[in-house]
């Protein structure tokens, strides 16, 4: 039987899909009669088709920003943009509001979930920022939050002024990525067994430069850093751990300790071997997402991603684009787009393209799913 192709065109922004591949969720927005905006979660069960649509819900009690993940269980988490954290559904239509740990100043948010969801991960301020707080890496276990441990300094070997989000989590739960936020540094870390390290930590090279401030002339000084990057992507993980995709920034010539145009590249950590892949192939690119057995999968470009490449690590070979590939595997035509997810057994696949209409250009989210059971 042929695998099916769906746009989610009903979710305003780009939704989720769960570990396993069984759910997708998502929002989408009305105008309610006193024109101000309302917002309805929506949960797909991919297995059996039933839609699980609730709300719509006014923007001031629920206001829907942004989709983060959702559970195997069907567990939506989807970002409040006014109330701040996040806020979660089930397909029996129960909210829940996740907390932070005792003492915090700030609401949670909820990036990514295991595959049970038993594992929440994310991050919350402990204090507030401008006076000296930091935004803390967390873990959700079985609801109960807990602090994730920090480097001794920050991406550039300083202390931590703003400090780490964790991002994403493999389906079965054993580990973890985030970023730091330092003055846009976005350094990649992960926590395996407890401890903490940075993602490609075999290449990772630090230098001192010399800057002018361009506001009164002195000078100061900068650490450099060649290593792995990653912005607030949550799904750059493989289902088991063993992979991370990335993006390698060069800062800094090593031969010359001088500057450099900062090039990046899609880049894959290995947690098992330690080892890190750069994949330059297609000029500036990034890591979107990795299987357990090394096919990368590269969105082309670092902004406005709309084409996707795909990458055997083990032999540095190119498997064709993101049409070329799901073809070859499923069988099926698809547009033009990049991959963001694949489900541990390779029959759930969830990615996102770019849309053109007549009110101009936004991104939305696929997915290529077995038959609907009968």
């Amino acid at each position: 039987m042929f695998a099916r192709y769906r746009k989610l065109d009903m979710f305003g922004k780009r939704g989720a899909m769960s570990p396993n591949g069984r759910f997708v969720g998502g929002y989408a927005a009305s105008v309610a009669p006193d024109d101000s905006w309302q917002y309805s979660p929506v949960i797909t069960d991919l297995e059996t088709g039933e839609v699980y649509e609730f709300g719509p819900y006014p923007e001031a009690i629920h206001f829907l920003t942004q989709t983060m993940c959702i559970s195997d269980h069907g567990v939506l988490f989807i970002k409040d943009g006014y109330n701040g954290g996040t806020v979660a559904f089930d397909t029996e239509g129960n909210i829940t509001e996740p907390r932070s740990p005792e003492g915090y100043k700030g609401k949670p948010t909820i990036e990514a979930t295991s595959s049970d969801g038993k594992y929440w991960v994310g991050y919350a301020n402990d204090d507030i920022l401008s006076e000296g707080g930091l935004t803390r890496p967390l873990l959700w276990t079985d609801g109960i939050p807990a602090e994730l441990p920090f480097p001794d300094k920050n991406f550039r070997n300083e202390d931590f002024r703003v400090g780490i989000m964790a991002r994403g989590i493999s389906a079965n739960g054993e580990i973890i990525y985030g970023t730091s936020w330092e003055n846009s540094d976005f350094g990649m870390l992960y926590w395996k067994d407890g401890k903490v390290d940075w993602v490609g930590k075999d290449i990772r090279e630090t230098t001192t430069v010399i800057r002018t401030s361009p506001k009164d002339g002195t000078e100061y000084e900068y650490t450099c850093v060649n290593g792995i990057i990653c912005q607030a992507w949550n799904t750059q993980i493989s289902p088991s751990g063993r992979w991370i995709a990335g993006r390698y920034r060069k800062e800094f010539d090593p031969e010359t300790k001088q500057r450099v145009d900062e090039p990046e590249y899609a880049a894959f950590y290995n947690t098992e071997t330690e080892t890190t892949v750069i994949v330059d192939d297609y000029g500036e690119s990034g890591g979107r997402f990795v299987t357990d057995d090394g096919i990368g999968f590269i969105g082309i470009g670092t902004l406005a991603v709309s084409e996707g490449k795909v990458y055997d690590l083990n032999t540095g070979t190119d498997l064709g684009s993101t049409q070329d590939w799901i073809y070859d595997n499923y069988g099926i035509v698809i547009p033009a787009g990049y991959v963001n997810y694949i489900s541990a057994d390779g029959k759930y696949v969830f990615g996102t393209a770019l849309h053109e209409s007549a009110l101009g250009k936004s991104f939305l989210s696929w997915y290529v799913a077995p038959p609907l059971e009968k």
